[in-house]
């Protein structure tokens, strides 16, 4: 019967916790420490939680209590390396010695803590814990024993330039001296394991020199359970096993060819570095970002052609007038006529008063062009100012408190609605024209249209009814118009008279 990673660890947990006695009672001094508490018991040594005698400063304090010389090189080996690593992802080496018959090292007081559950925690955690792995390869050497509990947490200040990473309720978020939220970082410990390897190469792999297995069940490879070979391979499936435990067993999608290769029983088929495990689950959603980047510009181009299709058919009038149109202040002086009594004649009159006014409107420039829209327009109630050089045709109808202000330029009013439905008020800024184009002449309409120049001295532009679209073409229409009627009056005023050439008019 093959026992799975939980079982393993349930069994090896309950066997270290069988030997709770101290080998030291609180009080005794190691160097310049002080033992304040036992923290637990490995297999050849104990952990003590002390402070130091003169400054008070808390650490932790490893004791070698199985005095062999195999156990006693890996202690000093271990020791050794931590004086030699500065880098934050391994415990702060502080003190190496020998007291009470005993081999110590001192190092830095860190926090035991659970492992992160979600995709984005998982990840940062596992690119710090690589980091301090790849940092043992570069050096030559391998772990050989990478697992949950051989990884405690500093906090770390949010100020501090390092990624928070997400842990369980074990290690909890405190303030710092300042009042600043603290967070947990992730620190590969216990180095009590660790082994150069050949330096031909750091990827080959070497011989322990350990008779049968070394290592966690369930974490260590088979190679290196079986036969004590110890490789950059062997850390890389630890690490595999590690990721596979923060997900419980059942990690997501995206990870499962990842954990599958990582944890391959063949040393080769696994990723040759630590970089290459880091790069793989970088890129671990690469495929599912590609096809959703492809879903979404396909979704994009489909959006597209459709508001094209639409635009042409129904909005492309409504996005010309948008683009033509910008809310400005609108400045008009305005003439008004005012009953007025002499008081020295009494003779009765009006008078002319103007005033200027300053609203907030609708402004449309023609920049010289001639603009036709083919559906109608409904105006909101509110001032709006047509703006030449430039023609404008179109439907315009409207509420009776819209008023329209045209100032050089020409507006063709293609509307066919009467007086009823059409009470746009007109003002003629000077030198204007605005013809009705489908109506007749309306002296209802013509009260809605105010002939003004800007300056109150003079008529602001021409209106026609069914007229030419162009000022010109009413020009030439009316001297037409003018002509017929002086030479038809011509011939009224001859018929009258006798045949005689001296009497005849030409």
């Amino acid at each position: 019967m093959s026992l799975g990673v939980d079982e393993i660890e349930g069994i090896l947990s309950s066997r270290e916790r069988m030997p709770t006695g101290a080998s030291f009672p609180d009080g005794i001094v190691f160097g310049s420490w002080r033992v304040t508490a036992f923290l637990g018991k490995g297999g050849n040594g104990e952990v003590y939680r002390v402070v130091h005698v003169l400054l008070g400063t808390p650490a932790a304090l490893k004791v070698l209590v199985r005095d062999e010389p195999r156990a006693r090189e890996r202690f000093m080996r271990e020791a050794k390396l931590l004086s030699e690593l500065k880098s934050a992802s391994f415990p702060q080496f502080l003190e190496y010695g020998e007291a009470n018959g005993c081999v110590y090292l001192v190092m830095e007081l860190l926090e035991p803590g659970d492992l992160p559950s979600g995709d984005r925690e998982v990840v940062r955690f596992l690119r710090q814990i690589c980091e301090a792995v790849a940092e043992l390869h570069v050096r030559g050497i391998v772990h050989r024993d990478i697992k949950p509990s051989n990884i405690l947490w500093r906090m770390v200040g949010r100020d501090d330039h390092i990624a928070p990473t997400s842990v369980g309720s074990r290690v909890p978020r405190d303030r710092g001296r300042a009042g600043r939220a603290s967070l947990p970082v992730p620190v590969l410990a216990d180095l009590g394991l660790a082994k150069d390897i050949a330096t031909a190469g750091v990827g080959r792999s070497t011989s322990d020199l350990t008779v049968g297995g070394v290592g966690t069940p369930g974490y260590g490879a088979p190679e290196q359970m079986e036969r004590g070979e110890a490789s950059v391979a062997s850390d890389i499936h630890a690490l595999g096993v590690l990721a596979d435990r923060c997900f419980g067993g059942k990690p997501p999608k995206a990870w499962v060819r990842i954990i599958e290769r990582a944890t391959s029983s063949i040393p080769g088929r696994r990723y040759q570095s630590v970089a290459a495990l880091v790069k793989a689950i970088q890129r671990r959603n690469l495929v599912r970002r590609s096809w959703t980047t492809l879903a979404v510009l396909l979704l994009a181009g489909l959006s597209a052609a459709a508001f094209v299709m639409l635009y042409r058919r129904y909005g492309g009038e409504e996005w010309k007038w948008w683009l033509m149109r910008s809310h400005e202040p609108i400045v008009s002086v305005e003439k008004g006529y005012v009953p007025y009594e002499n008081p020295v004649s009494g003779r009765r009159g009006y008078r002319i008063v103007t005033q200027t006014n300053t609203v907030d409107g609708v402004v449309i420039r023609l920049n010289g062009k001639t603009v036709l829209f083919k559906k109608p327009m409904v105006l909101e109630p509110g001032e709006y100012r047509i703006i030449g050089p430039g023609r404008l045709d179109a439907d315009i109808s409207g509420a009776s408190n819209a008023v329209v202000r045209l100032k050089g330029c020409v507006l063709n009013n293609l509307t066919a609605a009467g007086y009823q439905k059409n009470k746009v008020n007109y003002i003629l800024e000077g030198d204007a024209y605005l013809n009705f184009a489908n109506l007749d002449e309306d002296y209802r309409i013509r009260k809605c249209i105010g002939h003004f120049d800007g300056l109150a001295n003079g008529d602001g532009g021409d209106v026609a009814f069914r007229g030419p679209s162009t000022r010109e073409e009413l020009r030439k229409t009316r001297r037409k118009e003018r002509t017929r009627e002086w030479q038809k009056e011509l011939d009224e005023i001859n018929a009258t008279r006798h045949d005689d050439p001296r009497t005849r008019i030409y």
